[in-house]
């Protein structure tokens, strides 16, 4: 028997600051405008630095979806979590999003991640990149259809959502955008 699901994930961060070292400042703005708590992070030991993170997203994402997807990856981990593996986003009607790319535990299960691997840095890439590949499945070709995929989830990124879910969603691609032309940089190119 087929369960329905539903493969979303949760924007958590919002910032048009794609450079390494920068803080995400627009953090609590976007939480405030939204009415949400702050991202919360908690780490079990240490944290692995933003560009090993970044490193350890681009080679899975290289593995897994081929060069064309590496930067749709990083601009993606930098906007929803900065690359922090155990980021877990704000409260919403789906649940909290977990880890790197900010995938909710249901759509983590379905896509056979188990959800409380979600925060550790492979578990929260690993339901990511499948992710991303069920968005290519899906008919995914550009970025800015990968970040709409992303948001809204593999049925909802091509299809015209509520008013404020599709405002959303092109908030969402905007931020994309200004993340992928900012130059990505770093050791995992």
């Amino acid at each position: 028997m087929i369960k329905p699901f539903v493969l979303s994930v949760s924007l958590c961060i919002a910032t048009t600051s794609i450079s390494f070292g920068e803080e995400l400042t627009l953090n609590e703005q976007w939480a405030s405008m939204r009415g949400v708590k702050p991202v919360e992070a908690s780490w079990a030991g240490a944290m692995p630095s933003k560009n090993t993170v970044a490193k350890m997203l681009a080679d899975r994402a290289r593995a897994k979806l081929g060069d064309g997807w590496v930067r749709s990856a990083l601009a993606l981990g930098k906007i929803e979590s900065g690359y922090r593996c155990a980021a877990v986003g704000p409260q919403t009607r789906h649940g909290r999003a977990r880890g790197v790319l900010q995938v909710l535990p249901g759509s983590a299960e379905a896509l056979g991640v188990d959800a409380a691997s979600l925060t550790t840095c492979e578990g929260g890439i690993e339901a990511g990149i499948r992710h991303m590949q069920a968005c290519v499945d899906s008919g995914v070709r550009t970025q800015d259809e990968m970040a709409a995929c992303h948001v809204a989830g593999v049925k909802g990124w091509r299809v015209r959502l509520s008013r404020r879910a599709e405002r959303y969603k092109r908030q969402y691609v905007r931020m994309a955008s200004i993340a992928w032309a900012g130059g990505l940089r770093g050791p995992w190119q």
